[in-house]
């Protein structure tokens, strides 16, 4: 009897358990290595003291790398959201069936021009220019446009990222693409890559070989000389925008399809798009909240501004972005 009355109680208690959404495991994120500890900390403490429950994050070097492990992980899938794949990403993703669509509570808030998914396989949480970041004490001739940069005194002065493994990458490949065309963007990159110093799989490691005094010129974002300004007390470190605008990268979070715990990772979705969690972004992420009812913070005056979008449609990068990178490819190994 005893043993039965126990079984029956045990049976009752996962019941319960089930019903209230507690996992046995934590909600597990996937992120880039870059995304802020702050942030990081701010979500897994929100869980803890609304939810009670645990998060926990795992990091990759940047948004190729993060790719390739959901569809490694795809028929048995270990994360529960993705935070960090970009509009440009997005096509790749809903064509892996890697992602779960879901709308969240605040989708309103979000300004519509940010909206790159109507079905919400991502949802906007950030967005930022992709521009070169440069040095003011280390260079002297600062260029104006991106025919600039093929100039010889720029020769071992600049660093990118490989648009094979990094969003930023990428988004400068498509860039090049706006500006010089199919016919020409594989002759800027013949006559660009005699003046990079080295091509790197991530942001990371290009904007340290920045800092370190390697190179004066770095792809980077247009908030990250805010970051110097707040910690270092410095305006040292510029944005630049090239011919006068740039290429918008919008980040996004989504739900890992058949996650373990996807009523955890609908909270998660929702928290990230709460003005407290938005408010956070611009001085931790260095990068714009997508809500449009929020003020940017005084600091951001030193950020780059845009006159105008370099930002292919959507449908032609879904259509060609292979094959471009393909191309490229080749063009860096020649």
């Amino acid at each position: 009897m005893k043993k039965k009355l126990f079984l029956v109680i045990l049976g009752i208690a996962l019941t319960l358990s089930g019903c209230l959404g507690r996992p046995e495991k934590p909600l597990t994120v996937y992120t880039y290595s870059s995304f802020p500890t702050a942030l990081v900390e701010q979500i897994v403490s929100h869980f803890e003291q609304e939810h009670q429950l645990k998060v926990e994050f795992r990091s990759f070097s940047d948004t190729g790398p993060l790719l390739n492990q959901l569809v490694q992980e795809k028929e048995q899938p270990q994360a529960d959201v993705v935070i960090g794949l970009d509009n440009n990403y997005l096509p790749k993703a809903v064509s892996l069936d890697v992602l779960e669509p879901y709308k969240p509570k605040a989708a309103e808030a979000i300004k519509p021009e940010l909206v790159f998914d109507p079905d919400f396989y991502l949802t906007p949480f950030d967005y930022g220019y992709i521009v070169f970041n440069y040095d003011s004490q280390r260079l002297e001739r600062v260029p104006t446009s991106h025919q600039d940069l093929l100039d010889p005194y720029y020769r071992g002065k600049i660093v990118v990222e490989n648009p094979l493994t990094s969003s930023p990458g990428q988004a400068f490949l498509l860039t090049t693409i706006a500006l010089f065309g199919e016919e020409g963007y594989l002759d800027y990159w013949r006559e660009l890559k005699k003046n990079l110093l080295t091509i790197t799989p991530g942001w990371d490691e290009a904007y340290g070989i920045f800092t370190s005094g390697e190179v004066p010129l770095v792809l980077s974002y247009g908030a990250s000389p805010v970051y110097h300004l707040l910690y270092e007390e410095t305006e040292r470190y510029q944005a630049l925008v090239l011919d006068g605008g740039a290429y918008a990268q919008i980040e996004g979070a989504g739900i890992v399809k058949h996650a373990p715990h996807p009523e955890g990772a609908r909270l998660l979705i929702d928290y990230i798009l709460s003005p407290d969690f938005q408010r956070l972004i611009p001085e931790t992420q260095f990068m714009y909240p997508v809500r449009a009812d929020l003020e940017l913070p005084a600091s951001f005056r030193i950020a780059a501004q845009a006159d105008r979008l370099f930002n292919l449609p959507p449908e032609d990068v879904a259509a060609n972005l292979e094959r471009w990178l393909a191309a490229w490819e080749q063009v860096i190994n020649e």
